[in-house]
């Protein structure tokens, strides 16, 4: 019984998700589900953008155009979240369904080929969301993983949630004041912090991909470790194709649609630009979540082509991922967009 208070009282109550290191994974995404929360919404005319790491949307430079689009901006997008992320993110930042007149979520293909990984059994989505998951989520949760052993993992995390936090408590009690002081820090700059970033100034300018031999050219800026890594990310193999990662998108996109229904909100769906140079086409996937949930009224699927113009190595800073520049550039391209698929702002 001791034991069962001490645990409600310190890991449950939320007590301890205020000073859990700031630099962490559930860190990370509590700083930003925390600055949304109390991040001003004056009007219904707000657009929340979230996703991983290729969400290149910086809401300092679509709010530069408040006066031209009528909408503000802003992003919960964190590098290594999946979709079973997002849609508790919302859940928390929108509890009521009525925050927002468009969430806007990023896809890296919209044919969708399954990965290495199986998203569905991802072990960090527990750490990433721990705070946010309470004894109401304990069977429909852990369900949502694909295997035993990851279901048990996350049924005992919810339900003891000293389990999950285990390290870094351990590590509080190794200097707690210090942690404490850090943790306070960075509530009261992070917000600030996030919304000037400004992106990443390294280009691979200079480039050349020869996706038939599949090799690279690399300008001479780019170490060797970099260009490794790249090469290795720009020529992996697919997997065998299962469908696997159409299901579990297919998954979490309804059940974000299903927070949604009936509601004034649109969600959007963005495909990403792919990499450096334009990859080789691939067959169109009819099958694909996107292209099945295109038909439903709070859908708008953009146009994959629309960001094809930043599929180009002055825009990108690593395989994956755009620099300032290009960031500017899609910033601008997808807030124009949503203004055109929106429509007038309400009070117009």
């Amino acid at each position: 019984m001791v034991f069962a208070c001490l645990e409600g009282a310190v890991f449950h109550s939320g007590l301890y998700a205020r000073i859990i290191e700031p630099e962490s994974t559930t860190g990370d995404m509590e700083l930003m589900i925390d600055n949304e929360i109390q991040r001003p919404k004056p009007n219904p005319n707000q657009i929340l953008a979230v996703g991983h790491s290729r969400q290149a949307l910086l809401p300092r430079i679509a709010n530069r155009m408040t006066l031209s689009t009528g909408y503000t901006f802003a992003s919960i997008g964190l590098g290594g979240t999946t979709p079973r992320d997002w849609y508790y993110a919302l859940r928390t930042v929108d509890p009521d369904a009525r925050n927002y007149a468009a969430i806007v979520i990023p896809e890296d293909d919209y044919n969708e080929p399954d990965l290495w990984e199986d998203q569905s059994d991802r072990e960090s989505d527990l750490h990433y969301l721990i705070a946010r998951l309470g004894i109401e989520d304990l069977v429909d949760f852990p369900l949502t993983y694909a295997t035993p052993a990851r279901r048990w993992a996350a049924f005992e995390g919810i339900l003891l949630k000293g389990t999950v936090y285990k390290r870094d408590f351990q590590e509080f009690l190794d200097h707690p004041v210090a942690r404490v002081e850090k943790a306070e820090f960075f509530r009261k700059g992070s917000a600030s912090w996030f919304y000037d970033y400004g992106g990443d100034e390294r280009t691979l300018a200079g480039l050349q991909i020869d996706w038939k031999k599949r090799t690279a050219r690399f300008p001479p800026n780019v170490p060797e470790a970099e260009q490794k890594r790249i090469s290795g990310e720009l020529f992996q193999d697919d997997p065998p194709e299962q469908g696997r990662e159409t299901a579990y998108r297919l998954l979490w996109y309804r059940r974000i649609l299903a927070r949604y229904h009936g509601t004034r909100t649109k969600i959007f769906f963005l495909r990403v630009p792919r990499a450096p140079l334009p990859p080789p086409e691939e067959p169109t996937n009819p099958n694909s979540s996107v292209r099945q949930l295109a038909g439903d009224p709070n859908v708008v699927v953009l146009d994959e082509h629309l960001l094809d113009s930043l599929e180009r190595p002055d825009y990108f800073w690593d395989a994956l991922h755009l620099n300032r520049e290009g960031q500017f550039k899609f910033t601008e391209i997808v807030a124009n967009a949503v203004r055109e698929k929106l429509g007038p702002p309400a009070g117009s």
